[in-house]
């Protein structure tokens, strides 16, 4: 996974890496993608400003150059706006209309509203739901020709796919079926096991998480900040939050 500035949703990594035999690790230089399966483009707070990024590191032409070698690439939510033909964003960035890195025929808008959702839908003959948080509105340019096929909301073409959806992964029987698609292009002997559920993976997370604070934390004082603030006279912290963020 490309570890982007203002990377967002990171989490969708977590169910690759509950997957035996995937290891994941976050790429910031060309040399970090050499010998990966698969490349993953995140979620980003920034799309632009993060795609600019790519282009310095070099990360942008290597990216393409391995979609041109048929070596899959997975884009998400800004990620998959950067895989578009064109880029409009008035918005974030406020730069308007600049190229992305052409390898999906999309093409992006950025409005005022954010796009919030919970969508379902079928990919690869298995269930699959997500959910929606982003600026860009992805528009399929060409959604039946020129080798490019549907995917989730987005679109696929060759070994590239794109999707807004983020936590798709986590929908187990859809993981297991895209991952071996990566390996066939991959040339990769694998085959995912089929007793992983991401969902038991994460609660067990969660019940060490929660052991810990039981352990190592006084929960009845937490308990009583979260219900009714801080004492009188104990200092308080205030943190402004980003809406558009």
């Amino acid at each position: 996974m490309v570890k982007l500035p203002r990377i967002s949703n990171f989490t969708d990594a977590d169910a690759l890496a509950a997957e035996p035999g995937v290891l994941v690790r976050f790429a910031e230089r060309p040399a970090d993608l050499a010998d990966a399966d698969l490349v993953v483009l995140p979620g980003s707070r920034a799309t632009v400003a993060d795609l600019g990024w790519l282009r310095e590191r070099g990360l942008a032409d290597a990216i393409a150059g391995r979609a041109r070698a048929g070596r899959p690439v997975l884009g998400i939510c800004g990620g998959y706006q950067m895989l578009a033909g064109s880029i409009d964003d008035p918005v974030e960035s406020r730069l308007g209309l600049l190229d992305g890195l052409g390898l999906l025929p999309v093409r992006v808008v950025f409005g005022p509203s954010k796009r919030l959702g919970r969508p379902a839908g079928r990919a690869l003959g298995a269930p699959v739901t997500g959910y929606e948080i982003h600026h860009g509105i992805a528009e399929v340019t060409d959604p039946a020709g020129n080798g490019s096929e549907p995917f989730l909301d987005g679109c696929r073409r060759g070994a590239v796919w794109g999707t807004s959806w983020h936590g798709v992964l986590e929908n187990d029987e859809f993981r297991r079926a895209f991952l071996a698609e990566v390996a066939a292009l991959a040339g990769r002997d694998f085959t995912p096991a089929p007793d992983t559920e991401f969902a038991a993976v994460r609660q067990a997370r969660l019940d060490v998480l929660g052991d810990l604070v039981a352990e190592h934390l006084d929960v009845a004082a937490l308990s009583r900040l979260i219900t009714g603030g801080p004492p009188p006279g104990m200092p308080s912290l205030l943190v402004t939050l980003d809406q558009d963020r």
